[in-house]
């Protein structure tokens, strides 16, 4: 019985000490360079170590269009102001940006598939912030926005803007809807400065019949950060890093919603 306890309670030590090495790592995590406090070790965030990657782009057109395939400008006409992860991950995202962001009154970015929220930090606000996205209702409610555009990337993935304009480029909760993504991905490059940096964020929610199809196989974590960092790597060679930051909120898996971003950095 006393055996028993004892084993018991090692476990116990065990766990509790696990957690508290991942904790100390976690203090001191950095992706592409940016520091990012919150961000944990996990095997979404080691998805891209030392990954053998495939000497071409690896997935077809088939795999990068949706069941549904018709015009997004219709699918989004009317407004939906609603949000699209729980509150704990939003924070989670919300506190990513705080640490990627330049300082308030300060720098240029430009937020794509943009939409009522950017999940910028509540009362930031940068000296000029572009929402691009698809329902003007909503990007004219996007309160951290200095200028809005509507724009269809799976139609044109060009951005109308001149070369090296953005410090940051933010896609929150939208890369796994992307239907051009290496076109896309050569052009967020182009717009971004030297040195400057893309982040693109999802969780685990999505609409099945608008994502494509090869974000649903598999539908993990790991997989899907594979999958944008892949657009990073065969898009263009600009991209200097690419890396990821599991920010999910405390707690298993399983028992919250995952939080990820994956992060290049573009060559300076």
């Amino acid at each position: 019985m006393q055996s028993c306890l004892f084993q018991h309670r090692a476990s116990w030590v065990l766990q509790l000490a696990t957690l508290a090495l991942w904790a100390t790592r976690a203090s001191s995590l950095a992706v592409c360079g940016l520091e990012v406090p919150h961000a944990r070790p996990s095997v979404a965030a080691s998805a891209l170590d030392n990954y053998r990657w495939p000497e071409a782009f690896p997935y077809s057109a088939a795999e990068l269009t949706p069941e549904v395939a018709g015009s997004d400008g219709a699918f989004y006409l009317l407004p939906k102001f609603v949000h699209h992860a729980g509150e704990e991950c939003r924070a989670c995202l919300r506190d990513f940006y705080a640490c990627a962001l330049p300082p308030a009154g300060t720098g240029a970015v430009l937020d794509l598939c943009s939409s009522w929220t950017s999940h910028y930090p509540e009362g930031w606000r940068g000296k000029r912030v572009v929402a691009l996205g698809l329902n003007p209702l909503e990007l004219l409610a996007n309160p951290s926005k200095t200028e809005w555009r509507v724009h269809d990337l799976n139609k044109d993935p060009s951005l109308p803007y001149p070369d090296a304009t953005f410090d940051l480029v933010t896609n929150s909760l939208s890369v796994d809807y992307m239907t051009s993504p290496l076109e896309l991905f050569a052009e967020m490059a182009r717009v971004t400065k030297p040195g400057g940096l893309a982040c693109c964020a999802f969780t685990n929610r999505c609409f099945p019949t608008k994502v494509v199809p090869a974000w649903l196989r598999p539908f993990s974590e790991p997989s899907h950060a594979r999958i944008v960092g892949s657009y990073f790597k065969y898009s263009t060679g600009d991209w200097a890093d690419v890396g990821v930051a599991d920010v999910s909120p405390a707690g298993f898996v399983g028992e919250r919603d995952p939080m990820i971003v994956v992060v290049g950095r573009k060559r300076a």
